[in-house]
This record gives C-alpha cells, structure tokens and sequence, in this order.
C-alpha cells in the first residue's frame, strides 16, 4: 500500500514539475542602459521582456534603502525613468533590476554601470556671423566653446545646418540659410549645442534677414512633351493629366529626396572652393524659387518651385564646375535627368542637372571651370539647357549670390578666416 501511495505521489510531483517546466517562462526580463559614460540630471533604461513586465526599480551607489520603483503594467516594454537630480556631479553607480510576470514564480534581471553625472550647460559664444542676409540666401556663423564639443547645429525655422569643427573640438564654423519658404517672423536662427549628458545651450545669432519676394510664371504643357518625357522617364506611354502628375509631382518628389539624401550625407570637410562661383556662359531662363503654374488645354494641373537657376546657351555646350571640389553624384535622378553634384566642402554643393553627356565620375576631384559635362534636355527639360542649384547641406538656396565676390567674402569666406585664423 505504501510503495503504490508513494508511486501516486512521485507521479503527481513528476506530473506538477512537467507542468511547470512546460508552461513556465523562464526567460529574464531584457535592460538597456545608456552606453554613453556621460549622463543629465535624468536618464532614461528601457526594459522589456517577452510576456510582460511587472516592475523595473533602480538603486544609486548601492543605497538600497532609496531604491524606487516603477510598475510596469504587464506590458511587453516601458521606460524606467531615472530621477539623479539630487547627486552632485561626479561619478555615480546606478543598478537597474527588472521582474516578470510569471507562472509559480518571476524572473528576475539585474544590471550596474557607472556613469559621470553632469547637469552643467555647456558653454559657448559666437564670435562672428554674417551680419545681413536675404530670404533665400546663405549666411555664416563661426563659435566656440570652452570644451570639446561634438554635437553642434544651427537651427534656422524649420530645418537645421551642421557644423565642421576643428581637431580640438573647441572651434565650430557653419554655414546656414533662410530657406526661401520659410515666413519671416519664423526665421530666428540660433546656435544649438548638445554636450555629452545631454545638457542643451541655445545662442541667438543675431543675423538680420531681408524679405524678399519670388517670381511667378505660369507654363502651358504640350501633349506631345507629356508623351515624350514619359516614355524617358516613366517607361510607359501616356499624354494627359495623370502622367503629367506623375512625373511633375510624384518623380519630382522622389528627386528630390534623392538630392537631399546626396547632399545632407556629404562627410564634414573645410571649404575647398576657390573666389566666387563660376557662372556658365548663356541666357538665364529660369530664376531661383520661382513658382510655377502649369496647364494642360488651358486648365491648371500643378504648382510646384523651381530650386535652381536654368541657363540656356548653345545645344549641347560644354558645362564646367563653378568651384573646386569632388564629385559626389554623376548619374540619372528622375526629373533632373543626367546630373553632377559637386562637394565644395562646408556643406556647400553645386548641382548641374539635364545633361546630354557626363564626363567626370563619382569620387573624382574637379577645378574650378573643368568641363564635367554637356548641356542637354535629359529629364523633365523642355529644350537643351544648364539647370544649376547650390545646396547648403540639402537645402536649395539662391545660387547667384555665390557669383558675387564681394558677397562671398564678406557674407562667407570672412567668418570662415575668423574661425581658421588661430588653427
């Protein structure tokens, strides 16, 4: 009787544990702590775990009598935010555990690093910027900071512009602009920096910006081009509305993004160009920001702006770098057909777009006024010409300014000298 109750009892204990270790989770909760050995007066552990949380809860140098807590909820991931606003800046331990929700019993997971607290803003000043600029246009700013910093930028409306800095870290040049669509009284550019913990500086530039206002053309569009671009672009047959739309609105936009992906990915590098810009030879055709109206048999079908500067001269001329600097794109993009974009180095780009033929390639290093290419009507072009553009980093902005020499040394090359002149 006794060897049959036991065998009832091993089998019931055999049976629970094959239960348990069936349907239990066994997996630990997963933490994710800040890498950087820096950190502001709060930092933020992500936890997760493949079933649900329960609670996350830290402890600050091993005070496990002021450990804090925070419930979970049952939910796959959360953030445990962790409050260092009452430790001197310094070097801290911070241990962060984690359990589940669990059948029988929770998993646990624990983990420790070492930060340095510091909740010091960082500090720096401008030293020098362009002091008058236009809608549109570009401008200069030069900084410094009292210790090395990595993470600067000019926020100028909506769009922001990243600096070179020298090999200390301590020397920081820009070059930013007004873009032409954003509104007057949103353009207050100001300096941004970001130390290691995370600690925000923000510096006005004190640059006066003068409106401006842009022109407006209005094109009527031919069936017969709708049909010729799209059998170019669009390898498909089509001459009315929708095809039109389909380069002119979404190509466009995809070329552009091409472009800006381009142009915003260039690898920080000092200015390379040398005196002002060279403007090819031929008729302007087309200004900068314009904003175009198009119709189809007299019916408005599109709006969209010109970001460039159109020359025509004679069918098929040769084209030649406005500037010193290396090629980072010679291929087709979209509505702007066979192009060439130019690194000049500061984040400054030139654009030769529609040609019929390139002759330089992708990482080849151009002199000012070489032959990169010849005119043409490649892409969404109606008749042979230049489209040309000037990017600061992968914004389009008013590409004659950069002919000017006086405007390019007092407006540029002046506050770049400022930030070069003790390196």
């Amino acid at each position: 009787m006794r060897k049959i109750l036991f065998l009832i009892i091993f089998t019931v204990v055999i049976v629970v544990f094959a239960f348990m270790a069936a349907t239990r989770d066994w997996q630990a909760p997963a933490i994710t702590m800040a890498q950087s050995e820096y950190v502001g007066a709060e930092m933020v552990v992500n936890v997760s775990d493949n079933q649900a949380l329960d609670e996350a809860c830290y402890t600050l140098d091993g005070q496990a009598d002021a450990r804090a807590c925070t419930d979970m909820g049952g939910a796959y991931s959360g953030e445990l935010i962790i409050d260092l606003s009452s430790l001197e800046d310094g070097p801290h331990e911070v241990c962060v555990t984690a359990s589940d929700v669990n059948l029988f019993a929770a998993n646990r997971s624990s983990q420790c690093r070492t930060y340095t607290l510091d909740t010091v803003p960082p500090r720096g000043a401008v030293e020098s910027a362009t002091r008058y600029m236009q809608r549109g246009s570009s401008a200069a700013v030069y900084v410094t900071t009292s210790e090395a910093e990595t993470n600067l930028r000019v926020i100028a409306g909506r769009r922001e512009f990243p600096f070179i800095s020298n090999a200390a870290g301590t020397r920081h040049f820009a070059v930013f602009a007004h873009p032409h669509d954003v509104e007057m009284e949103d353009f207050k550019p100001i300096v941004e920096i970001i130390d290691r913990a995370g600690n925000t500086r923000r510096l006005p530039i004190g640059t006066v910006t003068k409106d401006r206002s842009f022109n407006q053309d209005t094109l009527n569009v031919p069936a017969s081009f709708i049909e010729q671009k799209s059998l170019e672009m669009l390898n498909q047959e089509g001459s009315g509305k929708e095809a039109f739309l389909q380069m002119n609105r979404d190509l466009r936009a995809e070329s552009r993004a091409e472009i800006s992906a381009v142009t915003s990915a260039f690898e920080a590098g000092p200015p390379v160009w040398e005196g002002p810009f060279y403007r090819n030879a031929g008729a302007p055709k087309a200004q900068f920001a314009d904003y175009r109206t198009y119709l189809l048999e007299g019916e408005v079908i599109d709006h969209q702006t010109h970001y460039g500067l159109d020359i025509a001269g004679l069918a098929q001329m040769p084209i030649k770098a406005a500037n010193r600097g290396t090629v980072r794109y010679a291929d087709y993009i979209g509505i702007y057909g066979n192009c060439v974009i130019i690194d000049h180095g500061g984040h400054v780009s030139t654009l030769y777009a529609h040609l019929s033929q390139i002759d330089v390639g992708q990482g080849e290093v151009v002199e000012k006024q070489q032959v990169i290419g010849r005119s043409g009507k490649s892409g969404m072009a109606g008749g042979d010409h230049l489209h040309y553009a000037t990017y600061v980093d992968d914004v389009p902005v008013e590409p004659t300014a950069w002919f000017d020499p006086a405007w390019l040394q007092t407006r540029i090359n002046d506050i770049y000298a400022d930030f070069a002149a003790a390196e």
